[in-house]
């Protein structure tokens, strides 16, 4: 399906995908804190991608956090233009040398710390794929044993190019 661009609260969306993992996170006692600037403006976006992306980074976050973890979205405004939304977990991380492999489709890092939870290794990958389809771009950081911070950075402007 073809994306369509229009004008997207960026604040909506996070709370609208907020909404979709706040079960899961609560059924493992998985604290979910928000920082939402309030002046986030409008960005030229396809909404429906832009709540997959922030379902995908969410549902990563509930998924490798211990029972009992905690889980920060963050928003806001960059000097120049544009906005910045990281999705912060205090999870089981991914070692520095791992970090290529995950981000690869289908790579999965396989260790005692990520055997015990299931899936396709499309997740970053994927949402990596749909941020740069707007013309953006992700940062992972992350110290294994330690958790993962994941940056995503739309383009500012009027257009998925606008960069």
């Amino acid at each position: 399906m073809a994306p369509s661009f229009e004008s997207v609260d960026v604040s909506n969306a996070i709370e609208a995908s907020l909404r979709i993992v706040d079960g899961r996170a609560r059924e493992r006692r998985i604290s979910i804190t928000t920082k939402i600037e309030q002046a986030l403006p409008e960005i030229f976006a396809d909404d429906r991608m832009l709540k997959q992306i922030l379902m995908n980074l969410l549902s990563n976050a509930v998924k490798f956090t211990a029972e009992g973890g905690k889980i920060r979205l963050r928003a806001r405004v960059l000097t120049g233009g544009g906005i910045e939304i990281s999705v912060i977990d205090t999870g089981i991380g991914i070692a520095k040398s791992d970090l290529e492999t995950v981000m690869a489709p289908f790579g999965q890092v396989e260790s005692t710390l990520t055997r015990k939870f299931a899936g396709t290794g499309l997740g970053l990958p994927l949402t990596r794929s749909l941020v740069e389809l707007h013309g953006g771009s992700l940062v992972v950081q992350s110290k294994q044993g330690m958790g993962t911070k994941v940056t995503i950075k739309p383009p500012a402007g009027d257009s998925p190019t606008a960069r």
